[in-house]
């Protein structure tokens, strides 16, 4: 299955519109999207899962690489679209606690980086 990128802008937030499977053979496309936005200074990034099939553990991992690029560079990282699978994987191996999830319905303000 491919994978799709896009991306949006919410207030100071980056959002990254990820569609399809996230997996070894996807995966480097969506880490490399994410470095790229923090390397041009984007530095709140929201990955909008909505549209994701499934993720293996290499898109796990790029998840958690996400949120450590994303705050060593003052920012933050946090996801969006969970799906009840997804959501019972996030739980499961602990990402919950790691990478917490807004609404992007709602107003950005209430999207606090954990690290202000």
């Amino acid at each position: 299955m491919m994978l799709t990128l896009s991306h949006s802008t919410i207030g100071n937030w980056t959002i990254i519109h990820v569609a399809g499977e996230v997996d070894m053979a996807t995966g480097p496309q969506l880490r490399q999207e994410i470095v790229r936005h923090v390397s041009e200074g984007n530095i709140h990034i929201v990955i909008d899962l909505q549209n994701v099939d499934f993720i293996d553990s290499t898109g796990l991992g790029i998840l958690v690489g996400g949120v450590k690029r994303a705050r060593s560079n003052g920012g933050d990282f946090r996801c969006s679209g969970l799906s009840g699978s997804l959501q019972e994987v996030f739980s499961l191996t602990g990402l919950d606690s790691v990478l917490s999830s807004v609404d992007l319905n709602q107003d950005p303000s209430t999207w606090v980086p954990l690290n202000e």
